[in-house]
């Protein structure tokens, strides 16, 4: 899958946006490029993590868990910076008719996502891949943690509301972008954090303190078998990774 991972995400792109053939090229081809630099340096940060977690998930204190955080988000803030420059130029690219269409998928998602009631049960679903079957008092702590973070998700889907607004007003714009504005359209289009207002900078940190929380309680309930499956589940991601590491692109 990582080796076709190039039209992976160009099917994911043309649900958004139907390209031409010069473009899906030029998609493909920059994409290939930043997946050769992705393989080289930042899987060996992810073999870093799991491995750290493998071995001390039982024992990290919350500002273990907060830093390990912030190195990911770091992280992801060098890739979205990887791609920015062929990913703005695509979208600045795209003809009108385009540009319409992938304004008019993000509102359709990002409303979708608005009204999505599902959420909890997905969350659920994504702990008992890692923890397994989870107890009533485990689905208590879930519970309660979606209902106490409920305002941070809304704070967070009218950014990306207002967010999707700013990519359009860009878009839209007759005259060549300047620097500054291609830079403010890749951050809007990755959600970086570089030029996001001090209030959702604050949600957001505010929300990461919520989830550290939510695991070290969680990790105080773990039956023997649970720990179990944890360390199983970091094992074979850690060995996924190994193995793209390997890959021949």
């Amino acid at each position: 899958m990582y080796k076709n991972a190039d039209r992976l995400a160009l099917n994911r792109l043309e649900e958004l946006v139907e390209l031409d053939a010069e473009q899906e090229r030029y998609f493909l081809t920059s994409f290939a490029d930043f997946q050769v630099i992705h393989q080289k340096a930042y899987m060996p940060d992810y073999v870093r993590w799991l491995t750290s977690l493998e071995g001390n998930w039982r024992s990290l204190s919350q500002s273990q868990l907060r830093e390990l955080g912030t190195d990911i988000q770091e992280h992801w803030a060098n890739l979205s910076q990887s791609m920015n420059d062929p990913v703005t130029k695509l979208l600045v690219d795209l003809n009108a008719q385009q540009k319409e269409e992938l304004i008019a998928a993000l509102k359709k998602r990002a409303e979708e996502r608005s009204k999505n009631t599902s959420r909890l049960e997905r969350a659920l679903e994504r702990f008992e891949d890692i923890l397994g079957d989870l107890s009533v008092q485990q689905r208590k702590i879930v519970e309660k943690y979606f209902d106490e973070t409920e305002y941070y998700r809304q704070v967070w889907l009218l950014y990306s509301q207002k967010r999707i607004n700013k990519i359009e007003s860009l878009l839209a714009n007759d005259k060549a972008l300047t620097e500054q504005e291609r830079k403010l359209l890749g951050s809007y289009i990755f959600n970086s954090m570089q030029h996001a207002p001090s209030h959702i900078l604050r949600t957001r940190d505010q929300w990461v303190e919520k989830q550290l929380q939510l695991m070290l309680e969680l990790r105080e309930t773990l039956t023997s078998q649970q720990q179990e499956h944890v360390d199983e589940y970091f094992k074979k991601w850690l060995g996924v990774v190994n193995e793209l590491i390997q890959t021949k692109l």
